[in-house]
């Protein structure tokens, strides 16, 4: 499969095409699919953006694609650390209140400046290299701060007052390691050190949509048996947050015709689209009759509650990928941290992809379906023994969005689990924020 690559802004015609299905996983969990084996699957067909050079500021946020190396020090002379004044130390020795030293000013430190004479002094500023000949800076505060002659009322030894060249940053030292998240501190480290740019893999552009007939766009009135659209707002939330280029289209009714458009003329300004509602696997299945003319696709069983049916789609030439996720908003939470934020993520060309797992004590009892794996949210805590992690929200309850602000974490209930004592281990994901 070649690099997903930026596409130029222009209709995509939907065409009448037989695409030849990909290889996919057989059901390895009874005879359902595997989270773990679904998501290598899908993975397994999703490579990172090209890399590029962009402009610092463009670039916080992301991770750095290369190792950068100072080509030169900083500061790249020996540097006045305070403002005061440039002098030969042996010619301030000595200098007291009592016997203090008056030396002429021959002016201000200039960038190429001649050399300083013997017995003589020149103003400087903090940052400023001293000039051929001087090897200290007295500091204004010991000194009358005179214009024309000075009076300095301390010794100051050789080296006082002095940055040496390269005591910020070595030449050949390592700046940004790669794989590195650019902040605005380590921008301050590489323009400093003379860099503009850094190689990076670009944000990746992913368009949501969420499909339902009973789905209305917040803001407007409901009409009879319709619900807001929570899902698409979720979704492009979370991957906004992730650090994408989100572009949420919004609702489309379930009408393959319609649906199939969309995804054909979407997919031009896409690196990712991911959809909800929908999917079901059988002649019903809106998204999989929509999808089968625009590239070869899969939709399977996963053994993971909530959220067990899972879709993978590959559009077009420019092999754009489709995610599809079930259409409730909490079942999409948990498709967004189970696959598409690692989807995401990979485009970016980002180290680690999976999520980290931490292990917790339950703190509840904790009942779990055998055969599916159940990600559950939780409450995670840290006291002196680790991490703790409670459930939130009753087992067996219907999903309730409301729920969702309360978790920082999702809790791992294995399929040959039917029960977790309080007090045993437990394997946990955390959440972002």
């Amino acid at each position: 499969m070649p690099l997903f690559r930026r596409k130029a802004d222009v209709p995509a015609p939907v065409r009448e095409t037989v695409w030849p299905p990909f290889p996919t996983p057989a059901p390895d969990l009874g005879t359902s699919r595997s989270m773990a084996a679904h998501r290598e699957f899908l993975l397994g067909l999703i490579e990172p953006l090209m890399p590029f050079g962009v402009a610092l500021v463009d670039a916080v946020g992301l991770q750095v694609s290369e190792s950068i190396h100072a080509e030169s020090p900083v500061p790249g002379f020996d540097a006045a650390a305070v403002d005061g004044y440039a002098v030969r130390a042996v010619d301030v020795r000595g200098a007291t209140p009592r016997t203090p030293v008056r030396l002429p000013v021959d002016g201000q430190v200039w960038a190429g400046d001649d050399p300083l004479p013997a017995m003589t002094s020149r103003l400087i500023r903090a940052g400023q290299g001293l000039p051929i000949g001087a090897d200290t800076v007295v500091a204004t505060a010991i000194t009358d701060g005179g214009a024309a002659t000075v009076t300095i009322s301390a010794t100051a030894l050789r080296g006082q007052n002095v940055s040496d060249e390269g005591s910020d940053i070595e030449e050949g030292a390592l700046l940004v390691e790669k794989g590195t998240v650019l902040t605005p501190s380590l921008v301050a480290v590489l323009a400093a050190s003379g860099i503009d740019k850094v190689i990076i893999r670009p944000r990746p552009r992913v368009v949501v949509i969420a499909i339902g007939s009973e789905l209305a766009a917040p803001g407007r009135a409901l009409g009879t048996g319709e619900k807001f659209d929570a899902d698409s707002n979720l979704l492009a939330a979370a991957a906004k947050a992730l650090g994408a280029e989100v572009w949420r289209v919004g609702v489309v009714r379930d009408d393959a015709a319609e649906v199939r458009q969309l995804l054909a003329d979407q997919q031009i300004r896409a690196d990712l689209i991911v959809v909800s509602g929908g999917l079901t696997n059988g002649p019903d299945s809106v998204v999989g009759t929509a999808i089968h003319e625009l590239g070869p696709y899969d939709i399977a069983e996963v053994a993971l509650e909530p959220g067990g049916w899972q879709g993978f789609g590959i559009l077009g030439d420019d092999e754009v990928p489709v995610i599809m996720v079930p259409g409730e908003p909490v079942s999409a939470f948990v498709a967004f941290e189970a696959f598409v934020r690692p989807a995401i993520l990979q485009l970016m060309g980002a180290e680690p992809v999976l999520p980290e797992t931490y292990v917790a004590k339950a703190a509840m009892g904790m009942p779990s379906t055998p055969g599916v794996l159940e990600l559950r949210r939780g409450l995670a805590t840290e006291n002196a023994a680790g991490l703790v992690v409670s459930l939130v929200g009753a087992a067996h309850a219907p999903l309730l969005v409301s729920e969702l602000p309360q978790a920082n974490a999702l809790v791992l209930l294995d399929p040959d689990t039917d029960f977790v004592a309080a007090g045993d281990e437990v394997n946990i994901w955390l959440l972002d924020g």
